[in-house]
């Protein structure tokens, strides 16, 4: 991560403290902006991928506008609705060495958001609940634009629109990039990724054994009923033969 990365962290931790502790007008009408830029561009590539088939017969017009409505919605929902509304973020660096690595980052809880609701001033009660609201909004934002994308992709599919199944699949993917890497964030964050390695690879070391141990017991078996099936033709075989031979 470099010192831009830093930054920008600093800034946004610096922006939510303030929020929570004056509550002040710009800080709740920054986190407005960020709600509304959350919803704004990707319920525009909607409208636009509904709508475009009313107005115009072209496919290369339409395909443009909503590759840029999904490219700015996921760059603003990456970038700044998810840190400024649910305070998690997640980004990827490059070492000295020239290797990519995943960070997911949470921040740290509020004291607000931690202390019992009977012994928070109305202020603070209000503050949380506002703070709760735009949690679930985001949330909310994040997982329908994906089932609508997912709707349309059948529905191009199954009306053999191969083009329009097209821009489904991309505005899937660049959605579900973004699910994923919350979801990553909300599970644990960075201090989480060692701990969820070792659990998959734990499983993941049982799981081979369990199927190597299965096969293992399933060719002994055959092996048995092999040589048990071989003995007693042998025997019919010499049973029945030896009137032939006499």
């Amino acid at each position: 991560m470099d010192s831009r990365d830093e930054v920008v962290l600093a800034l946004t931790d610096d922006m939510d403290t303030g929020s929570s502790s004056s509550g002040g007008p710009h800080s709740q009408s920054t986190k407005r902006l960020a709600l509304i830029a959350h919803f704004l561009f990707r319920s525009l590539a909607l409208i636009i991928y509904i709508l475009c088939a009313w107005f115009t017969t072209s496919f290369i017009a339409p395909f443009i506008f909503i590759l840029v409505c999904l490219s700015l919605d996921f760059w603003v929902v990456k970038n700044i609705s998810g840190r400024i509304l649910v305070g998690l973020r997640w980004s990827s660096y490059t070492d000295e060495e020239g290797q990519l690595h995943w960070r997911y980052d949470s921040r740290k809880p509020s004291p607000i958001d931690t202390v019992d609701m009977s012994t928070l001033s109305r202020r603070e009660l209000a503050a949380r609940v506002a703070r709760q609201q735009l949690a679930r909004l985001f949330w909310i934002g994040l997982f329908t634009s994906p089932t609508l994308w997912f709707m349309f992709l059948l529905a191009a599919v199954f009306s053999l629109h191969l083009r329009w199944g097209l821009v489904c699949c991309i505005a899937l993917c660049m959605n579900l990039a973004n699910v994923y890497g919350y979801l990553r964030c909300w599970i644990g964050g960075g201090n989480m990724n060692e701990n969820a390695s070792n659990m998959f690879s734990v499983i993941k070391s049982s799981v081979k054994k369990k199927v190597f141990s299965n096969l293992w017991s399933t060719s002994m078996m055959s092996k048995t009923d092999l040589n048990a099936s071989s003995g007693g033709g042998g025997n019919t075989g010499a049973s029945s033969g030896l009137p032939l031979i006499a």
